[in-house]
């Protein structure tokens, strides 16, 4: 099955083409970004990959930062929302998440105005937070620009990066904002964490998720006016709040809430708190910050860092880059703790409680932390326990546990791509034969109807038997150091190969051409922590097998190099769309130190720019060339201290993206008045460049008025008199009447969307569905048709 690619030629067009998503706070809906020169980088991504059941789609290998803001626009954030898009994720990524081995900031002078202090920095995770407000920094913005998503209530409203925002509420008006939650784990430099506090920081986080701790929240009110102020006048509201929700808080005159060993969380004013002797406990699961200039700011001495209090036990922290002046709106607001009691994740309160854009405010921590949240209970009695084949039918049952909450919305996901969405109490029938043989990860998500909307999941495997092609994997040892090498044994099966990798999280590790061959990797070019590796073969027929993975044990020590040359890995191919960017890795396999090796083009592929990516780099960023068709291929060398390796060539494939296909229909109709049921239908095609896109319906009730409508989302749950079948946020056309058959139309035009959120563009895909009304049949009046599922191309 061929894998989905996709890439970026512009900073606007790759904001352009990411599509809708989905509200989460679960492993599927968050991203880690880790650098693949750096140990300690790659150590905590594995780690905390493997503790949150993080998909393998879901990690992606370029440095997380760049030396200015101007850099990392051009570089990063095309790299970041190409992979999202090249893997297929794009629709359910909420959160990005930065390991520690990097810096926490990004140098941004002169883009953000200010008239108290003028803003020279970045906090590192602002920088994907604020990916679709991109092109308006670089023409300038004041620090005071509004976070949209910070709502002015104290509701527990579930993020999504798919919905703009505009005053906290979903929105399609003008001004409404699209946003990710960026959060660094923790900074292991200077006056940062130790690894192993940022280790403990995440089993303790995840250990809390849903055990609905008891404590006190604790609003600090200090003698220190300047740095207390700006929050404390909230802080009676807070406490009520908290309090009518059910939980314990408590507004004191102190400096620390000293002598409480119940904290789960502390607001604070103050330069410099003795954080680390303070008589006090942090539970598992707490957030805590002082609002002073620089508790983010690592790179001086002065005043006491938020380090500190995930050292003394909190699962989160932020604070500021630089000097912010004391502005309430760049510190998180009081209402933070309430809606985190009402079972918001850390990440998610955090960002909600931030009135202005957070340029300056490092969320610091695990974002994914979820203590009060109330998860559904997924299980997929029918799920196979062996081989399968042709399509097989899977059927969730799903149980909320919020008061009087409802699953709304049904997920299956096969490698971590989200492959359909439905209403509860519905099968899902799964097409192994468009999968690759052999195992795949399979996910069941289950999200609930209230506000938080709590997310439960079921994981488990699929073994898909179509054909008698296979693969299998062995590697020896099983455990081992950094400096380690592990022989990765590969056996094909059922015809001759074109192509074996090693994967590991969705990248190429190592290749050969061989259908039985040995591979050494070492230890640190996987990373140290719990790691799985796969295989996978390219038949000469084109067909794919996909081994079961294996697990290794890493630990984060080595030994002496060996004085080895480093052996770099080629012969296999990335297939990618002609237009946009994509990262590409170079492979290798080496024991000397990993920030050691250096990264050399030889040979340039013909049809493509780089256009990110250093000497120091295993990966390069490359832009197609317009008009970029075939095959095309570059050459690379891995030079180390102990010798280079030989020359490799990685080719590249340029798809065009498939010809128009036409639109699908779905969902059930419901009879109406004078029928069986409305029944949605289409005329011209799918080219955004025809725009000849037409929307019918017939067997509507005659001479009544009714409106089509869009959105992301493929649902059907009972509504009115039939079933909404489009979720997500929808995007409605202008009010038609039916004509005395019960038809009606509207031609769609693709340069005018009626909403700035419902702009229709090539690759993107959408549900289409008609509202009527029908008074005649009493009951709620008004009915449905099915619907239409249409994918649009150029």
């Amino acid at each position: 099955m061929a894998s989905r690619t996709l890439s970026f030629c512009s900073l606007a067009l790759a904001l352009a083409l990411t599509p809708a998503g989905f509200a989460g706070g679960s492993g599927e809906s968050a991203v880690l970004i880790v650098d693949p020169s750096n140990a300690e980088s790659m150590y905590v991504a594995n780690y905390y990959k493997a503790m949150r059941g993080i998909p393998d789609a879901n990690v992606l290998y370029m440095r997380p930062g760049a030396a200015s803001y101007t850099q990392f626009v051009a570089e990063n954030l095309p790299g970041f929302l190409g992979s999202l898009a090249n893997r297929g994720i794009e629709d359910h990524i909420d959160f990005v998440v930065i390991p520690p081995g990097g810096s926490f900031f990004v140098s941004a002078p002169g883009l953000i105005s200010d008239g108290c202090v003028a803003v020279h920095r970045f906090a590192i995770a602002s920088g994907y937070t604020l990916a679709h407000q991109a092109v308006d920094i670089l023409g300038g913005l004041p620090s005071s620009t509004g976070n949209e998503y910070a709502g002015f209530t104290w509701g527990a409203r579930a993020f999504d990066s798919s919905v703009a925002w505009l005053d906290g509420l979903p929105s399609t008006a003008p001004g409404a904002q699209r946003y990710f939650i960026g959060a660094m784990l923790g900074y292991t430099g200077e006056r940062g964490n130790t690894l192993p506090e940022i280790l403990q920081l995440i089993d303790r986080s995840v250990a809390v998720d849903g055990t609905h701790p008891t404590g006190t929240f604790y609003y600090m009110e200090t003698s220190d006016f300047v740095r207390s102020s700006p929050r404390h006048g909230a802080y009676p509201t807070a406490v009520e709040k908290l309090e009518l929700a059910g939980g314990s808080a408590e507004h004191l005159l102190a400096d620390l809430p000293t002598g409480n060993h119940d904290c789960l969380g502390i607001m604070t004013g103050l330069a410099s708190p003795d954080i680390d002797n303070a008589d006090l406990t942090l539970l598992p699961g707490s957030f805590a910050d002082h609002l002073t200039s620089f508790a983010g700011r690592f790179d001086t001495s002065s005043q006491t860092k938020m380090s500190r209090w995930i050292a003394k036990g909190a699962s989160g922290s932020a604070g500021t880059v630089e000097e912010p002046c004391n502005y309430p709106g760049k510190f998180p607001h009081a209402r933070m703790h309430v809606v985190y009691y009402k079972g918001l994740s850390l990440g998610e309160a955090w960002f909600r409680s931030m009135g202005f854009a957070p340029f300056q405010n490092l969320l610091y921590g695990d974002p994914l932390t979820r203590p009060f949240g109330e998860d559904p209970i997924v299980d997929v009695p029918d799920a196979p326990v062996g081989p399968v084949s042709g399509v097989i039918p899977l059927t969730p049952t799903t149980t909320p546990t919020a008061s009087g909450a409802a699953i709304e919305t049904v997920e299956l996901y096969v490698d971590g791509v989200l492959h359909a969405s439905q209403g509860p109490g519905l099968a899902f029938a799964l097409d192994t034969t468009e999968l690759a043989e052999g195992w795949h990860d399979l996910r069941v998500l289950a999200i609930d109807d209230t506000l938080a909307e709590f997310t439960g999941r079921w994981l488990g495997a699929l073994e898909v038997d179509n054909s008698p092609h296979g693969v299998a994997l062995q590697v020896t040892p099983t455990a081992g150091d950094l400096t380690q090498r592990y022989d990765f044994t590969v056996t094909a099966t059922g015809g001759a190969v074109s192509e074996v990798r090693l994967v590991q999280n969705g990248r190429v590790v190592a290749a050969t051409t061989s259908a039985v061959d040995t591979l050494g990797i070492h230890g640190q070019n996987l990373g140290a922590g719990p790691v799985t590796v796969f295989a996978e073969v390219i038949f000469l027929t084109g067909e794919r097998a996909r081994s079961q993975p294996v697990t290794l044990d890493i630990v984060f020590t080595a030994g002496a190099p060996s004085g080895a040359p480093p052996v770099a890995f080629g012969g296999f191919t990335k297939t990618v769309l002609d237009e946009p960017s994509f990262l590409l890795e170079l492979p290798a396999a080496f024991d000397d130190d990993l920030a050691s090796a250096t990264y050399t083009i030889l040979q340039p592929p013909t049809q493509a720019t780089i256009t990110g990516g250093g000497a120091p780099d295993a990966y390069r960023l490359l832009t197609p060339l317009p008009g970029a068709a075939g095959g095309d291929a570059l050459t690379f060398r891995v030079d180390t201290p102990s010798g280079s390796s030989a020359v490799e060539t990685i080719f590249i494939e340029y798809e065009r993206p498939a010809a128009c296909g036409d639109p699908t229909a779905y969902c059930a109709t419901a009879p109406n008045s004078t029928g069986p049921g409305a029944r949605m239908g289409w005329a011209g095609s799918l080219s955004i460049a025809a725009n000849d896109f037409e929307l019918r319906v017939d067997q509507a009730t005659p001479s009544q008025f009714g409106i089509f409508y869009y959105g992301p989302d493929a649902l059907q749950l009972p509504f009115g008199d039939g079933f909404r079948c489009v979720g997500g946020q929808t995007i409605r056309l202008p009010i038609v009447s039916t004509d005395g058959a019960g038809t009606a139309s509207y031609a769609i035009d693709y340069t005018n969307p009626p909403e700035p959120a419902g702009e229709i563009t090539a690759r993107s895909s959408w549900n289409f569905q008609f509202w009527y009304r029908d008074p005649a049949a009493g009951g709620a009046g008004f009915n449905l048709s099915d619907a239409l599922e249409a994918t649009f191309c150029p």
